[in-house]
């Protein structure tokens, strides 16, 4: 999520209130708008090519030459907006009927076949964006992990940096203006075509114009890509976004076995935000053919994609909302075809809700110096997982004061939604908070492996700096369940609090990617600190462990 921390001549105050303003006013965040009449429904893009050079060409903190006027740059929800949340979500806190006793850490953190940590990598580090915006991606021989604001290839064998670049030199073949920031970016791993896909936007800092990139690697190795560029606004041109002026924030990346899936909120100049889905062509995209995205718009605020595992041809996309809830919003996206324009017949329908237990938004996390890091609005930071007629999702939600993180396995039919199974885990440390979490499973089979990455702070000096936790169990139980630690920040973030947001920014998302060589092991991906500024962070993907006396084959 981007804005500048700096007031210059193309700073858009209406931006930080949309949010706060609608929530002040009582406008729903999922409030139907009028569409522009010059927006389209389908948009169709064309594939420029990459090839990723050898080598570092990422330029550290206070060197970056894609800031303007050479500041660092914030990258937030806005600070009005992010109170707004935070002061709607205090209030009385009821005991949790799902929550759990806390998984205990776990000791082995070495060895392929012991339960914890087998590799542990230092991935992208900070250039002068904050926050980290990390997401990670695995293949068997590649990671893919970007950040605000650059894209690296690691090798998963030996953690060395195959490549890094910025995301601009990434997308140059568009010939981005000096003017254009690019963010909020996203990767995954389809391990039926073996490519990776990774999604970005763009502000433009003199107008109002939008951009979504996409890229597809031609391979595992990510070493070439065939990228597209779709234009969510151009002038008084609009598509997906709701008028020229709002502002696309946000977005999420998903797939299924036709389609590549995007998802964003959208915040009006006026009015209540909402939410947009974007399915994509995907197997043209795999050979660099033309591609088509269908638009569906003025939806439910904080939509999450799922990543569906099997043929599914019904991928469910469903929202916590913002703040506070007692359901998890559905809708179905019906993907009809593989041929290049075959997305523009794809059709979007509302499902019945899942009814869940009450929940608020957490108070933000306390360093061991006091100094808060945010936690957001409770909304599902990353994609959902879809198998086998089940979604596994997790959010941070508020127990006791304390940031908790609570996972669920939801079961869902053309006509039903229900909840098979809810857990909660607060930390086991008594001071501790548990937030920015992301969820994977290797099956959609009962049993199967499941792992979490989540971020912790507590009040202990030192050893409560923010860390990195990866938690290890099965998908349809809370018992069993460990951590282990893959990294604990060497400094703490100072002057959070007296912020107009009460808090420095945090992750605004982590991600945990499968290893396509073991069902039982998966690519945790999140974000550390190096210094007392919120520019000053690094990231790390880990790759966790369940060790199993037996378990269900990998499902493709």
């Amino acid at each position: 999520m981007y804005f500048p921390n700096h007031r210059g001549p193309a700073f858009r105050p209406v931006q930080f209130m949309t949010m706060a303003a609608s929530l002040a006013l009582g406008v729903s965040l999922s409030a139907t708008m009028a569409v522009p009449a010059n927006a389209a429904p389908t948009q169709t893009a064309v594939a420029r090519t990459y090839q990723m050079p050898l080598g570092d060409y990422s330029t550290p903190v206070g060197l970056s030459p894609f800031r303007t006027g050479g500041s660092e740059t914030l990258i937030p929800i806005g600070d009005a907006a992010l109170m707004a949340i935070k002061g709607a979500a205090k209030g009385p806190v009821q005991a949790d009927p799902t929550e759990v006793a806390a998984p205990a850490e776990n000791a082995e953190t070495s060895g392929p076949d012991r339960l914890g940590l087998s590799r542990i990598c230092n991935t992208n580090i900070a250039t002068g964006f904050a926050p980290s915006d990390i997401h990670g991606a695995a293949s068997s021989s590649r990671l893919v992990v970007v950040t605000n604001v650059d894209i690296g290839i690691y090798s998963t064998s030996s953690c060395g940096i195959v490549s890094r670049v910025p995301l601009k030199s990434f997308f140059g073949a568009f010939a981005p203006p000096s003017s254009e920031t690019m963010f909020d970016p996203r990767v995954l791993y389809d391990r039926r075509v073996n490519r990776f896909f990774v999604t970005v936007e763009s502000r433009n800092s003199t107008n109002t114009d939008q951009n979504q990139y996409i890229a597809v690697s031609t391979s595992s190795t990510a070493s070439g890509w065939r990228l597209y560029r779709f234009r969510l606004s151009r002038g008084t041109s609009v598509f997906c976004k709701r008028a020229a002026n709002s502002f696309w924030d946000y977005p999420n990346a998903g797939s299924s076995y036709y389609r590549w899936f995007i998802t964003a909120n959208d915040f009006p100049a006026t009015g209540g935000a909402t939410g947009a889905i974007l399915s994509i062509d995907k197997i043209p995209s795999l050979s660099g053919g033309r591609i088509t995205a269908k638009c569906f718009r003025n939806l439910q605020f904080n939509l999450a994609p799922p990543m569906v595992r099997d043929t599914d041809p019904f991928a469910t996309f469903i929202s916590t909302g913002s703040g506070s809830g007692s359901v998890l919003t559905r809708r179905d996206v019906r993907t009809v075809g593989t041929a290049s324009g075959a997305a523009a017949s794809d059709t979007q329908s509302s499902k019945p809700s899942f009814s869940v237990a009450a929940w608020t938004a957490a108070a933000d996390a306390p360093q061991p110096n006091g100094q808060k890091l945010d936690t957001l609005d409770g909304r599902f930071q990353s994609n959902s997982i879809q198998s086998r007629g089940y979604l596994w999702n997790v959010h941070t939600v508020n127990s006791g004061g304390r940031a908790a993180i609570r996972w669920y396995r939801l079961r869902k039919t053309a006509t039903s939604s229900t909840v098979s199974n809810t857990f909660t885990f607060l930390s086991n440390i008594s001071t501790g908070h548990l937030f920015n979490p992301s969820i994977a499973t290797g099956s959609g089979l009962a049993g199967a492996p499941a792992l979490i990455t989540a971020s912790r702070t507590t009040a202990t000096a030192g050893s409560g700096r923010a860390a990195h936790l990866i938690f290890q169990g099965l998908n349809n139980t809370s018992a069993s369940w460990v951590y282990s630690v893959a990294g604990t920040s060497t400094s703490e973030f100072t002057g959070c609090n007296t912020m107009a947001r009460g808090s420095c920014r945090w992750g605004d998302y982590s991600s945990t990617s499968m290893d396509p060589t073991d069902s039982a092991a998966a690519w945790g991906f999140n974000q550390l600190i190096n210094g007392t500024s919120q520019f000053n962070w690094f990231t790390r993907g880990s790759r966790g462990v369940v060790n199993l006396l037996y378990g269900p084959a990998a499902q493709k």
